[in-house]
């Protein structure tokens, strides 16, 4: 009986030691780290479900960036995001996988052709770094600092990471120039595309959005020709909207490159989805920070220097005005600016610093947003399609008229401004190549000398795009923002999977099948 005490007595010990041996800290060394670049739409989906993925028991640890400078926190994670976690330990998950410590890094700037051209190109870009010696803990999460310079925006700083997958909001081919490719780049080459060989899928499905400020009276009808109107500078002032309206459009619209701007261009535009993806033939095009009414009433110039001391300055009482924002948190805080008044800063793709004066506010501005932003509305809401109406997609309510981007809506297809998101990662090696920012040889994922990479990449992908997974994300508005694809799944047979899809390719039909 004494023996089988003491036995009990040191397997109780024992199990103590290994919780407190498996208990992270902050800053402990990761067993992997992952570095997940791409689309700024689906951020908070992505932070979702990686936590979902960390045992909880074991510590979950949260970063944001800080806004690019160690004394302030006004970007509140905008442009990168990290979590740091203990894979749970159960069957759902690949034995080798379970009890791993994995520090996931997610950049958000830019957007979705980030998580594309680098990835495919294997060049190493800017991140965030996430130590002890330079992250500052406030309110229960951890500000870092952004470290590295991106390709093209000068001397390298031996910081920069190359990202090991990506997310976008579209699948690859439909980031073609002029209007869908990063600032200084050019498109992917048949080459470049197919190192995705094999890994590339439509994942889910994810609603985008009309969104104006509150100034925008709830009873404003809003159509797909006049936001396409208002997106493209062809209605420029509230009264070609409203004859009992007034003043200048402004948009708060996302950079070339974003995913969700190129689902805008796809949607309104009907860019790249016509005779050999040419800017004008059969589409229109979407107006730029360059049609806006400072730029030329100063002369085709902004005035200031572009620096964080001399931003470039955009006043939008000078009439029509489009702002370029990197991540779809800084759309949040233009709209918001717009509403409120203030200031909005924000780096430029080209690597200058701007600032929108939006004064005391009341502007009448429209965004460009997926409904991954439901449940961030502040100073402007969500509204219905074809109708004057609004939508909260937290409560799941619709005033007004017009088709609401609700999930039955989705489900049933009567909502089709939905794009397929695609995740992909390097299914080749490839050589150093110095003139591409990639000065060592990059293997492709499966080669990666940490096998914990693939296996937890895969495992993401793979929840990414299960009804089951994401039906279980806590927020509300992030479950209404997004579903599974029927490819996979029976939609007759689980409420969270559309009826309907592209097959992963946008500019096709999209197809009933249920």
């Amino acid at each position: 009986m004494k023996l089988n005490k003491l036995h009990v007595a040191c397997t109780l010990a024992m199990a103590a030691l290994s919780s407190q041996a498996l208990a992270l800290t902050a800053f402990d060394a990761p067993d992997a780290t992952v570095y997940l670049s791409g689309a700024s739409a689906p951020q908070n989906i992505m932070g979702a479900l990686g936590l979902q993925m960390f045992d909880a028991a074991q510590g979950i640890f949260e970063f944001h960036d800080n806004g690019g400078t160690t004394a302030t926190f006004t970007d509140d994670g905008r442009s990168y995001r990290a979590y740091f976690g203990v894979v749970k330990n159960d069957a759902s998950f690949p034995a080798s996988l379970r009890n791993k410590k994995i520090l996931l890094i997610n950049r958000a700037k830019g957007g979705s052709v980030w998580g594309v051209n680098p990835v495919a190109r294997g060049e190493r870009i800017a991140t965030m770094q996430v130590a002890s010696a330079s992250c500052t803990l406030n309110t229960g999460i951890y500000r870092c600092p952004q470290v590295g310079v991106d390709p093209g925006l000068g001397a390298q700083t031996g910081q920069e990471m190359t990202p090991d997958f990506g997310v976008s909001d579209v699948e690859p081919n439909l980031f073609k120039g002029p209007f869908n490719v990063e600032f200084g780049f050019t498109e992917l080459t048949p080459a470049e595309s197919a190192i995705f060989a094999g890994t590339q899928s439509g994942v889910n499905v994810l609603m985008m959005g009309f969104s104006a400020t509150n100034a925008v009276p709830d009873n404003t009808y809003f159509s797909r020709s006049i936001y396409g109107s208002m997106l493209s500078g062809m209605i420029q002032d509230w009264s070609q909207v409203d004859a009992a309206q007034s003043g200048p459009v402004v948009i708060c619209r996302r950079v070339q490159g974003s995913g969700t701007q190129a689902s805008y261009n796809w949607f309104f535009n009907n860019f790249p989805c016509t005779t050999n993806s040419i800017a004008g033939t059969g589409n229109t095009s979407p107006a730029r920070m360059t049609n806006s009414a400072t730029y030329v009433l100063n002369g085709d110039a902004w005035t200031g220097a572009g620096t964080t001391a001399s931003p470039y300055i955009i006043n939008p009482a000078d009439g029509y005005t489009v702002i370029e924002n990197p991540s779809s948190g800084n759309v949040r805080d233009c709209l918001n600016k717009a509403q409120v008044g203030g200031n909005h800063e924000f780096t430029g793709d080209d690597g200058k610093r701007y600032r929108v004066t939006f004064g005391a506010g009341g502007h009448k501005a429209i965004g460009v947003l997926s409904l991954d932003s439901s449940g961030s509305e502040n100073g402007w809401k969500f509204r219905t399609m074809e109708g004057a109406g609004t939508y909260n997609g937290v409560t799941n309510t619709t005033t007004g008229t017009g088709v609401a981007p609700s999930k039955d809506n989705l489900r049933d297809g009567r909502y089709d401004f939905a794009s397929e998101l695609s995740m992909q990662y390097r299914n080749a090696n490839l050589p150093a190549a110095p003139a591409n920012y990639r000065p060592v040889a990059v293997p492709s994922l499966a080669n990666d000398p940490n096998p914990l990479k693939k296996l937890f990449v895969d495992e993401f992908i793979k929840r990414a795009g299960d009804p089951d997974v994401l039906n279980a994300i806590t927020s509300v508005g992030l479950k209404n923002a997004t579903m599974a694809l029927p490819i996979s799944f029976d939609p007759t047979a689980n409420t969270n999977v559309a009826k309907g899809t592209r097959y992963g390719n946008m500019c096709g039909p999209l197809q009933i099948i249920y």
